[in-house]
């Protein structure tokens, strides 16, 4: 049984957690889940248990004074080639709890899943993330197989937007209402003379980016394309459709950018935003909702044109 986690952090380096663990998260066996079970049963309370079905296999989930998540070891999965790189690893410490991974592998685990969809440990996550990476944890090269073969697992069901369609197409078949459009949001809430996607936009494509003009540009104006997409995003999205469901502009633009991080932009840009989230969160536009209001008074701000959907 492996122990991971925040409880196989707290193990392994301690200065890279800012919160007590409060849960237990093992990948077993269902022979060693069911051992451990039944040995802790009296000291757990178990209150509820009940399975689900991930990328991974079946996960056991029980309920009680605390959580306890066992992810089952099914054959030919990320959680079959963990179980045999650990229980080879010299670095692999055997503690009463199970086996518990090197740094490296338990960063490897972490930065698997650090553009997960909807997750909601995203914060947690990028913290961890970037406290280990500060640390030296790195993804070793004969780790590299587990490494994609689980961020394959951790991706199956997840779509990024196509960046090679027309404007409309971009902003199709996604659910949500359009009532502006897009650009002119863009236009109202940029801080140079024109919104920074302008600087590194593809030559003759509506939506696609180039990478190496995004790299040619300043870093001011590349934090800025990651600072006014959450703008738009939190606009587009948050506070024009659901403005009253929102604490705060910021609580609107906080969400955004962690979507921004995630599931709505993919690729280098997503990357980037992830790398440098903390210079971006900085540098949050206090005035973008009033930048927004300014903008649809002087026609700045467009109503949106395209599909509905």
């Amino acid at each position: 049984m492996i122990l991971i986690g925040s409880r196989a952090l707290a193990l392994r380096a301690p200065y890279c957690l800012n919160r007590k663990p409060v849960d237990f998260d093992f990948i077993a066996s269902q022979e060693d889940c069911d051992t451990w079970l039944e040995a802790n049963k009296d000291k757990m309370n178990i209150a509820e248990k009940y399975e689900v079905n991930t990328s991974f296999g079946k996960k056991i989930i029980v309920k009680g004074d605390c959580i306890c998540e066992f992810d089952i070891i099914s054959p030919d999965t990320s959680n079959a080639l963990l179980a045999k790189i650990v229980e080879e690893d010299k670095e692999t410490i055997r503690t009463s709890f199970g086996l518990v991974p090197s740094f490296n592998i338990l960063f490897l685990l972490k930065k698997s899943h650090r553009y997960l969809k909807d997750s909601p440990h995203f914060w947690k996550t990028i913290f961890d993330f970037h406290t280990m990476k500060r640390a030296r944890a790195i993804v070793q090269e004969e780790h590299m197989e587990l490494f994609k073969l689980r961020e394959k697992e951790t991706y199956a069901k997840q779509n990024h937007p196509k960046l090679n369609v027309n404007k409309n197409d971009f902003f199709s078949g996604d659910g949500i209402i359009y009532t502006y459009d897009h650009d002119s949001l863009h236009e109202s809430v940029k801080h140079l003379d024109k919104p920074a996607y302008l600087y590194y936009g593809k030559d003759g494509e509506e939506v696609k980016s180039d990478k190496n003009k995004f790299f040619a540009c300043d870093r001011q104006i590349q934090l800025y394309g990651v600072v006014e997409e959450a703008a738009v995003l939190a606009l587009e999205r948050g506070l024009i459709p659901h403005y009253d469901k929102w604490k705060s502009h910021k609580d609107a633009w906080m969400f955004a950018l962690s979507k921004v991080c995630s599931s709505i932009t993919s690729g280098w840009f997503r990357e980037f935003a992830y790398e440098n989230i903390f210079d971006v969160v900085k540098m949050y536009p206090k005035d973008f909702y009033e930048k927004f209001q300014v903008g649809l008074k002087s026609g700045v701000v467009k109503p949106f044109t395209g599909s509905k959907y």
